[in-house]
């Protein structure tokens, strides 16, 4: 409602009269009805005379949020006889109703956004005025190093009479070093507040400030000429301000030598001591933690001096590539300057000679941890002795009896190593296991030549656009060249080679060097790579292929993707189906599924389980549905019970390019088990429009919270909560906890770890309900979607048969189901389907039920995958539920977007092309901004996801998808922006305290009421201090095993229940009296190995990579980081690799405790483990001794098992 106010006294601010009247309406009878001060607008129309000192006319309106507020307040202040007034420098205001109806987007703005009383406002402003109008004058810039002994050397440094000052900005919580030139050039040193270690002050002859920063600054140029475009060109054109540089001076070679290694400690000398009040003051202001007084003493080492630099590549040439890997590494991560590193070099080459390169390298990463932990320390005394005696220390605590060979790509796992480039260095890390490709496989021996190279910004994060930067121009200069010019890694150069399509998404591509092919007797590059993986010229099924090269690049990519190598199968045996159109032929029914033989199908299934890499505990079945890659062809294949022998029938949908040689069938993924459906914020959007209440997800949620609390009740409660959200599964952490509640056994509140343990899994499962609304759907089923080869079903109907891998039992679904696919954007994007429930008997489904897959029809105009924000068949998944609250009222018409032009050359595509599309992806990669504004003005707007604009957004999303295929980018600006600059609280990054900011609102929809609706707990601030008490792997000398073998004779366990039960258990198999040394020993190497392994992956998968950044081992046996972090998808990345990296390491351990398979034999086995489990419980002050005494005890369950399966087996025998 808006109402006219006149007669305005007219001296009287804006400010004066919000302060009135927010007495008035925030004072009862106004605020009876209200939980939070009510919010309002006051407008003062500008004077009309031209040299009036008035800034205002004396008359302005006022637009409130409630009619019923505004007719109260017009019934008291505003007829001819009022009974209240609103008095402003002593003049009575006078109110009326307006004639104009107020903005809509003016009332809704109000309705959302909290009041902020005009005090707020006005210190604000004074702070942001203070902030902008104060600067520290700078005399001398440097960029150095700390030195171990306690000293700033300065490796570079210039000199400024005047035109260099330090400024604060508030809008980016930024400190800018501004450098301005006789051009009337300014450059910047770009530092984010959030980014300072620590800073200080202090006088050793000059007045100087020190800044230690997590990671390197931004560099901006921002000219004369760039500012009178952008405020006087012409028309729409809006060029960026400021130009982002990968140096303050490019043509400045000492500064492009020095600054990867010594951009994080910053000196800066002020013209005066008076500016280091000022900076003191604007601290303060800033609310950034105050400077410490302290000086440090300044030397200039040249340690990163030409001659330095040059005699360290040169060592790096020399060694054996894994070692210089390392020790670049070490140089890199900034544990060690190159002087230090190359006083190691007779040592490590002595070292090299005794036990070889494989070793040497392994030494060197247990090294680089032990410094991470170390740094941990504040009190570290990492000065007390020179780096090499340090190094010697190390060299003699470190050993492993892990083996130290590579893995074999062929075993589905290989050791990668990682480079990780941002605009002013490259940090190195691994190597780390990871899944393999064909690619890998096919260069087993040589899987050390490549690497795996990920583009990110100073902070370790995904590159973001500015809008006040020129992205494509500085994209073109960080990431173009490297792709273009290449990569020197270890004194080796590395080539662009290629990507997976999921790789991409995380700005992560391929690299290799040349290497020689024994097999083939020729050097191999990434040119003779692309060469072998088939034809992709002239195919007549895509014959533009070549010309585009966003999707030359994506056929590329297949052979990259990670998967499993399984069968080889015969040419002739692989035929070619025909798709099922619609009679248009525009839709096809069959879009990326073949079918595949059962013979066939359980050959694959044999090999990868003979092969470890599958989970198959109590999976006696074979999977139905398999995602594949196979002779140019990818998607998934699904059992057809029809076909005999060893068949495989593709269909021209799944068919890519040419590849007849590439017989071996790769598997993406085996669907052997169901997955668990979760609503997410945008279903949750879209079902909320549809007509679900809300009060169906608040119980949903509510329940899901009751069940996390329950967790802690008992171990078969944590199980089930921790099976339920896929947490602690590389441990097998639900199988040992089940275990322990058999024996009857119940948590003890002295477990600390167990406790830390549970409180992080908590933790991760109530941050996920807040921040993503994961909330689980009982009985609901996420499936991959297959079609319907016989023609059975009707249009509309669907048929889903889930089964339990472990208990085999059926369930079919029935009835009217609601289904969808990640991501939802549109209304049309859920819907509800029949489900025919059991198959009648004589039906195709009653033959071969293709258990844990859901099948559509084939008949009708469009394929229903279509539908939901257009899938298919090629291994999409989708969500399916027939929980009736869930079913919405009514449901939407589907979208039919049109697909993304192809951007196209009027010539063949080449890597260099592949490479600038990749530059280009970087730099336009808004599929997560797209997804974000869809969502943000869907609970902005009052007509919810029906608001045009989120209609826009879905088409604008569907080329957003289609780009690394197309090529065609979306443009930021045609993104429609936000109602209003607020955002809804939900959007707040967790990193942000809501309280703090007038940048969000409390959002009415019902992701925000559920966001608001869940409490995380805090968590144990002794973890950290915890973790530095066990923080070493233990000894692995004589003495240290004769302690731990005497201890475990003459341990008392009487009175620890846990010990007492297991120890029971265990002795109905085995003998328990005096342990074995040789399993002690082994034990205690097996720990060692172990420790420090994990120490290292620990070491490498923290979200900050700060010198002393580490997870902890709680952290790392739930598979959660708890450390928080801007962006989602860099914390999802980092825990994903944790898992995968904990996994193998976990495994390596189980088939080290099980022994050969050649000489196996379970009481032996069971000894192993109980002999392991016990050691890990007299080493528990250690790392890593916790999470091995998880890993061993669950050995002991296991063997158990085996040994009363063996004697089931042996019974029914007869024997």
């Amino acid at each position: 409602m808006e109402i006219f106010m006149r007669e305005v006294h007219p001296n009287a601010t804006k400010l004066d009269l919000q302060k009135q009247i927010a007495r008035h309406l925030h004072s009862p009878p106004y605020s009876s009805t209200q939980v939070t001060p009510l919010n309002f607008e006051v407008y003062l129309f500008p004077s009309k005379t031209r040299f009036s000192s008035q800034s205002h006319a004396g008359y302005g309106t006022l637009t409130l949020p409630r009619r019923d507020i505004g007719e109260m307040l017009l019934r008291d202040f505003g007829s001819n006889w009022p009974i209240k007034y609103i008095t402003v420098l002593g003049k009575r205001v006078k109110v009326s109703l307006s004639k104009k109806q107020p903005p809509g987007h003016v009332v809704e703005k109000l309705q959302r956004l909290p009041y902020i009383s005009p005090e707020a406002i006005q210190d604000k402003e004074a702070r942001m005025e203070t902030l902008r109008s104060s600067h520290v004058g700078i005399h001398i810039v440097q960029f150095g190093w700390e030195t171990r002994d306690g000293k700033f050397s300065a490796e570079w440094e210039k000199s400024f009479l005047q035109g260099c000052s330090l400024t604060f900005g508030e809008e980016k919580r930024e400190l800018r070093i501004n450098i301005s030139d006789a051009s009337l050039t300014t450059r910047s040193i770009v530092v984010q507040l959030s980014r300072i270690i620590w800073s200080a002050v202090g006088d050793d002859g000059e007045p100087a400030i020190f800044l230690s920063l997590a990671n390197p600054p931004a560099f901006e140029v921002d000219s004369i000429t760039s500012i009178l475009v952008s405020a006087f060109g012409q028309g729409a054109r809006r060029d960026p301000k400021r130009d982002r540089l990968c140096s303050l001076y490019d043509d400045d070679e000492h500064l492009l030598r020095i600054l990867s290694y010594a951009s994080i400690s910053i000196r800066l000398v002020c013209k005066s001591y008076g500016d280091l009040d000022t900076f003191k003051d604007l601290c303060r202001t800033a609310r950034l933690r105050a400077p410490k007084a302290y000086s440090y003493a300044v030397e200039r080492r040249a340690i990163f001096s030409e001659d330095n630099l040059n005699r360290f590549q040169a060592w790096l040439t020399e060694l054996d590539f894994q070692v210089a890997f390392q020790v670049q590494a070490l140089s890199q991560c900034l544990l060690a300057d190159v002087v230090e590193l190359y006083s190691l070099r007779s040592s490590l080459g002595q070292i090299i000679h005794s036990h070889g390169p494989a070793y040497a390298a392994s030494l060197l990463r247990y090294f680089i941890t032990d410094i991470k932990v170390s740094l941990m320390d504040s009190a570290s005394g990492l000065s007390q002795e020179t780096f090499l005696e340090y190094f010697l220390r190390c060299r003699d605590t470190f050993s492993t009896t892990l083996d130290l060979t590579s893995r074999k790509a062929s075993e589905g796992v290989f050791d990668c190593f990682h480079a990780i480039a941002s605009p002013t260095t490259v940090k190195l890390e691994g190597p780390l296991p990871e899944r393999s490709n064909r690619i890998i496989r096919m260069y087993a021996d040589n899987q050390d030549s490549f690497l795996r190279v990920s583009f990110v910004d100073e902070d370790s994060l995904q590159y973001r656009a500015d809008r006040d930067i020129d992205g494509p121009r500085f994209i073109h200069r960080f990431i173009r060249r490297i792709l273009r010019d290449g990569l020197r890694v270890a004194g080796r150069h590395f080539h662009f080679l290629a990507y997976s399509q999921s790789a991409l998404k995380s700005h992560t591509v391929w690299f290799v060097k040349n290497f020689f092919d024994a097999s083939t007797g020729q050097t191999i590059g990434a040119p003779e790579i692309i060469r072998r993986l088939g034809n992709f010229h002239n195919l007549a099924f895509d014959p533009t292929l070549i010309y585009c090269p966003a999707r030359y690049g994506a056929r590329i990519s297949q052979a990259f993707t990670a998967t499993d190598a399984s069968v080889r199968v015969e040419a002739e045996k692989v035929f070619t189906l025909q798709d099922v159109m619609d009679e248009s032929s525009k839709w096809c029914f069959t879009d990326g599924v073949g079918t595949i033989s059962l013979e066939l199908a359980k050959d694959i299934w044999r090999v990868l389980r003979q092969a470890g890499k599958r989970s198959t505990r109590g999976a006696v079945g074979i999977p139905r549905a398999f995602q594949i890659r196979l002779m140019g062809s990818k998607g998934m294949l699904s059992v057809d019970h029809r076909l005999s022998g060893r068949i495989i029938n593709l269909r021209p949908s799944m068919i890519k390019f040419d590849a007849p040689d590439s017989t071996e069938v790769e598997i993406a993924q085996a669907f052997v088990r169901p997955s668990l459906y979760y609503l997410n914020r945008p279903l949750i959007m879209i079902l909320e429009g549809l007509g679900v209440r809300y009060e169906v997800f608040e119980c949903l949620q509510r329940d899901a919270v009751q069940g996390v609390k329950r967790s802690a009740e008992s171990y078969a409660n944590a199980a089930r909560i921790l099976e339920q959200y896929g947490l602690g599964a590389s441990f097998r952490l639900p199988s040992v906890l089940l275990g322990l509640s058999k024996l009857g056994l119940q948590p003890s509140s002295g477990d600390d770890f167990y406790q830390r343990m549970l409180n992080f899994a908590i933790h991760h499962i109530l941050r996920d309900l807040k921040h993503h609304a994961r909330i689980p759907v009982p009985n609901g089923y996420t499936l991959v979607g297959v079609a319907d080869i016989h023609g059975y079903l009707r249009e509309g109907q669907i048929f889903a048969c889930v089964k339990d891998p472990q208990t085999h039992c059926r369930t079919y679904l029935k009835g009217k189901t609601l289904i969808s696919r990640s991501p939802t954007i549109h209304p049309g994007d859920v819907q509800c389907v029949e489900a025919i429930g059991e198959p009648p008997a004589g039906s195709p489904f009653a033959s071969e039920s293709l258990a844990n897959t859901v099948v559509f029809s084939i008949g009708g105009d469009r394929p229903l995958p279509s539908y939901l924000g257009g899938g298919d068949l090629d291994g999409d998944t989708y969500n399916l539920t027939s929980m009736p609250e869930l079913l919405p009222p009514t449901t939407n018409q589907p979208a039919a977007y049109d697909a993304a032009p192809k951007k196209l050359l009027l010539r063949h595509s080449t890597m260099e092309d592949v490479a600038d599309f990749v530059t280009d992806y970087v730099n336009n990669d808004v599929l997560g901004i797209v997804a974000n504004s869809w969502l943000v003005i869907a609970d902005q707007s009052e007509y919810g996801i029906f608001d045009p604009d989120c209609l826009k957004l879905g088409q604008i999303h569907s080329d957003a998808v289609d780009y690394p295929k197309s090529g065609t980018p979306v443009s930021l600006d045609t993104i429609p922006k936000y109602k209003f600059k607020a955002k809804p609280d939900w959007n707040a990054p967790e990193t942000v305290d809501i309280d703090r900011t007038a940048d969000f609102y409390q959002s009415g929809r019902a992701i925000g009421r559920l966001f608001r609706d869940i409490d995380l707990p805090e968590l144990d601030s002794q973890v950290r201090s915890n973790q530095r008490k066990r923080s070493n792997p233990p000894s692995q000398d004589e003495s240290h095993f004769e302690d731990v073998f005497a201890a475990m004779c003459l341990e008392d366990h009487s009175q620890d229940d846990v010990y007492t039960a297991v120890e029971e258990r265990v002795s109905e198999f085995i003998p328990i009296g005096e342990p074995f040394s040789e399993h002690v020993r082994s034990a205690l190497d097996m720990l060692t190995s172990y420790a420090t392994e994990l120490q290292s992956t620990c070491a490498a998968n923290a979200i900050q990579r700060w010198k002393s950044s580490m997870l902890t081992e709680e952290e790392a046996v739930v598979g959660t980081i708890v450390a928080k972090c801007s962006q989602k998808r860099r914390r999802k990345d980092a825990m994903a690799n944790l898992r995968d990296q904990t996994s193998y390491l976990v495994k390596k351990i189980r088939d080290k405790i099980a022994g050969d398979e050649e000489s196996f034999d379970d009481e032996e086995w069971l000894t192993r483990a109980w002999t392991a489990w016990q050691v890990s419980r007299l080493q528990d002050e250690h790392f890593g001794a916790k999470s091995f005494g998880w890993v061993a005890l669950g050995e002991v369950f296991d063997a158990i098992r085996s040994i009363e399966q063996e004697n089931r087996t042996a019974r029914s025998r007869g024997l």
